[in-house]
């Protein structure tokens, strides 16, 4: 049966699953010009391959309830094009320019496999005083608030939705290892947001992709009294209120510092001063909040009794919540679901200027749960700081994006939830560009983390930086500059439980520690795992399964193209395969481990790995097909 899957997808692309053509960086054992290919087929082992990936593109067929994204179906019929299908995934994000929520509709409309409806043109909104920016705020929010109640309706959404919603994100962490959900509302979730609309979604985020022109003296306007409603929802002067039934309140600040109580405002445009914005635990609902000037926060909180929010700051809970701030070194506070996140909506956070600072906890800073999260930051160092499921997060119906365009910033994932393992000192993380499914029931999403320009540091513990876990795919993209990276168990490109784990870095001198198993360029059980770097000076600290290793009938690739590199790594690592008995008896297939560095002066530990040297690691005679198979290659 794998013979003859083999022979279809290589008779419909012309090389196989991993496609017809090579692209810098790419690593296809199937096509007959890549090196590795070459090299395997030299030792007999190019059937083996073939073998390998018609067991990948028969995986979807043994899932066909669980809503695979796009992306990661495409991945099922071409593992070894995992780099190119990455890109691909992330090529609009890195065009974004001045446009964020374009870049954010075309990236959840090709995570979802839909056209995205996003045109050249677009739409301007002239706001010259107050009425107009009542116009905008209603314009804006109205449309977008009736396509997700579409996506809810198609989705058959029951009227009671709190436990459906707050289950989603605040069981997550028991459904890791496969447990089945014995809480009936997380099960709930899983089927909503399977069936959710998603082109709904995608035309909400995409109705926000207006340019908006702010212009006026707004301090010749006279304020006006606030209505009796309002009495305490707003503490400083309002130049305009209106209510729209079908929303809620809208209002127009005046030009000095204002609070806004976010829980009673369904709107706010606000065009000068350093405003508070108080978000509460969360309301089933729609907001929308743009500030055109100052130094603001956005808080939430939690519960009288404790318990986490519904949902925060740019966080939608059967809504959609948005946020477009454009100048001032702001702070941006939320405890779950919160500064660019969804649970059944579409939350975006965009912050067009200065040095920000996010603080959040589970399920934030670009996070979705059935929707679209996002967080689009687009000039200055920012620090991002948050617990688990965070920092671009695909949860099942998810597509979740963090675009940073410039700055030196630091991303840090690694507290609050303690290690899977026991490790003490570690966290679980399933942050920073992540596709995460839950393994008793549903599918993961999409998660992607793009990072344009700037020295970055990246911190976070187990499955993050490019890791996707359970029928999902995550990738972390850096275009540019010196990075640091550190992570633990399943970290820096990896695909662990059938799923798709990208880290694409594009050049700097760059330093790579992911510690305890599995990481820079490893999978795990019929996942796809690869780690990226085209140019520079790097080194790379590792320890077991790494740095291009793979086991249980796993592909995982480690590629640097270019510079003078130090690897160190403990056991199965530097081009190597392990343990694969997970589905021996019905497969016979073992797993690929790839290192290939293609130049420079390098320096390795694994034994017999020297520059000028290629190599094929394993032993077909061992119990289990042990060590198949693995290439080690610079040139």
């Amino acid at each position: 049966m794998l013979t003859v899957a083999a022979a279809l997808l290589l008779a419909a692309t012309g090389s196989g699953p991993a496609g017809s053509d090579l692209l810098p960086g790419d690593c296809s054992p199937l096509h007959a010009a890549d090196p590795v290919a070459a090299m395997l087929a030299e030792a007999g082992h190019a059937d083996d391959m073939h073998a390998l990936a018609a067991l990948f593109a028969q995986t979807p067929s043994v899932f066909p309830s669980r809503g695979l994204p796009a992306p990661v179906r495409a991945a099922f019929a071409r593992p070894f094009a995992l780099p190119d299908l990455a890109r691909r995934a992330t090529d609009p994000v890195a065009d974004a320019g001045d446009r964020p929520f374009r870049a954010v509709a075309q990236f959840a409309a090709h995570a979802y496999g839909i056209p995205s409806g996003a045109v050249e043109e677009r739409s301007t909104l002239t706001v010259s005083d107050p009425q107009r920016a009542l116009f905008a705020l209603d314009f804006l929010l109205n449309e977008s608030n009736l396509a997700v109640k579409e996506a809810l309706a198609a989705a058959g959404m029951p009227e009671d939705r709190t436990p459906v919603v707050r289950a989603a994100t605040s069981r997550a962490v028991e459904t890791v290892g496969g447990g089945r959900p014995t809480h009936e509302p997380l099960a709930v979730a899983m089927r909503l947001a399977l069936a959710i609309d998603r082109a709904a979604l995608v035309r909400a985020a995409l109705h926000f992709d207006a340019r908006l022109d702010v212009t006026g003296d707004w301090t010749a306007h006279a304020p006006e009294e606030l209505p009796q409603e309002l009495a305490g929802a707003v503490e400083g002067t309002v130049l305009t209120t209106q209510l729209i039934p079908e929303l809620g309140w809208l209002v127009v600040g005046g030009p000095g510092d204002n609070r806004y109580d976010m829980t009673r405002i369904a709107g706010v445009l606000d065009p000068s001063g350093n405003d508070r914005y108080d978000w509460g635990a969360g309301t089933l609902g729609s907001r929308l909040v743009v500030d055109a000037a100052g130094n603001d926060a956005h808080r939430g909180t939690a519960f009288p009794d404790g318990s986490a929010p519904t949902c925060g700051a740019a966080g939608a809970a059967c809504g959609v919540s948005v946020i477009d701030d454009w100048q001032g070194d702001d702070t941006y506070q939320g405890t779950r679901v919160a500064l660019g996140a969804a649970t059944f909506g579409v939350g975006i956070l965009v912050d067009r200027a200065g040095n920000d600072r996010y603080e959040g906890g589970q399920w934030t800073q670009a996070s979705a749960f059935g929707g679209i999260g996002a967080l689009c930051d687009l000039a200055g160092d920012d620090l991002y700081d948050a617990e688990a499921f965070s920092q671009a997060c695909g949860g099942p119906g998810g597509a979740a994006l963090l675009l940073d365009a410039a700055g030196n910033d630091r991303y840090r994932a690694d507290r609050g939830v303690p290690s899977l393992y026991g490790t003490p000192g570690v966290f679980l993380s399933a942050s920073q560009g992540v596709g995460f499914g839950y393994r008793s029931g549903a599918a993961g999403g999409v998660g992607a983390l793009v990072d344009l320009a700037g020295n970055d540091r990246y911190e976070a513990g187990e499955f993050a930086q490019g890791c996707g876990y359970y029928l999902s795919m995550g990738v972390l993209r850096d275009d540019a500059g010196r990075d640091l990276y550190y992570g633990n168990r399943f970290a820096q490109g990896c695909g662990v439980h059938q799923a798709f784990g990208a880290m694409l870095e594009g050049g700097g001198d760059d330093l790579y520690w992911s510690m305890s198993a599995a990481g820079q360029g490893a999978a795990w059980d019929q996942g796809v795992g690869v780690l990226l770097e085209r140019a520079g000076d790097d080194r790379y600290q590792a320890d077991g399964l790494s740095q291009g290793a793979a086991a249980q009938q796993a592909v995982g690739m480690l590629l640097d193209l270019g510079g003078d590199d130090d690897y160190r790594a403990g056991s199965a690592a530097q081009g190597a395969g392990d343990g694969n008995r997970y589905h021996w008896e019905r497969s016979r297939c073992g797993s690929l481990g790839v290192l290939r560095d293609d130049g420079g002066r390098n320096r390795w530990t694994a034994e017999g790995r020297t520059d000028g040297r290629g190599m094929v690691t394993g032993k077909a005679d061992e119990p289990e097909a042990r060590t198949q198979w693995g290439v080690f290659l610079s040139r």
